[in-house]
């Protein structure tokens, strides 16, 4: 990517970022998202095709950096590498606490942050299982579907994080993580 695409990227998502942490994302626009990155319309564009879109792309470039940084650093430890990955996904759900609470309590755009995180969930898992450092349970002499393990561990944690954000009296991100690691099913590596 030309360095001048890369500069509009950051600033599209600084821009969301603020006022998706202000306002839901489903009143945002492309106007306000553009002159807030001091970019024009057709630059959003280039980059995504709504707002709701430009934010899950951004969260999601956050969380694959956070995961990819932590599964390499490994050095063999995959126990170790999922606890860490799992407390700096929650420290930054904690830090865009604002837009994943309205965004995952149901005020339209739920739907989008729940796919990306489930997408991501489910990636990470096939990863650790493409890695080999975990095997898959098996049951009745053969293993249980991979995309099926992947989906219940993914979409659990998504439960999870749900259950969390929208809790009255929320729990630091260290002590989620924490539960999530005792929620985890024995076979996964976390626990």
């Amino acid at each position: 990517m030309d360095p001048r695409m890369s500069r509009s990227r950051a600033k599209l998502a600084g821009a969301v970022l603020r006022l998706a942490a202000e306002r839901d994302v489903p009143t945002l626009t492309v106007a306000e998202i553009s002159a807030e990155a001091g970019v024009n319309r057709s630059t959003f564009y280039q980059h995504a095709p709504s707002p709701a879109a430009l934010l899950c792309t951004v969260l999601s470039a956050e969380l694959d950096a956070l995961r990819d940084r932590h599964l390499a650093a490994a050095d063999g430890d995959i126990r170790a590498a999922l606890a860490e990955v799992m407390l700096a996904v929650m420290e930054h759900i904690q830090d865009h606490w604002g837009i994943y609470r309205r965004g995952l309590a149901g005020f339209g755009e739920a739907p989008g942050l729940q796919a990306m995180l489930g997408s991501h969930f489910e990636a990470s898992v096939r990863m650790v299982f493409d890695s080999r450092r975990v095997r898959i349970p098996r049951r009745a002499g053969r293993p249980v579907p991979a995309a099926m393990a992947a989906r219940f561990i993914a979409y659990g944690v998504v439960g999870a994080i749900e259950a969390w954000v929208l809790a009255d009296d929320p729990e630091p991100a260290a002590e989620v993580a924490a539960d999530l690691r005792a929620l985890m099913p024995g076979w996964w590596p976390l626990t």
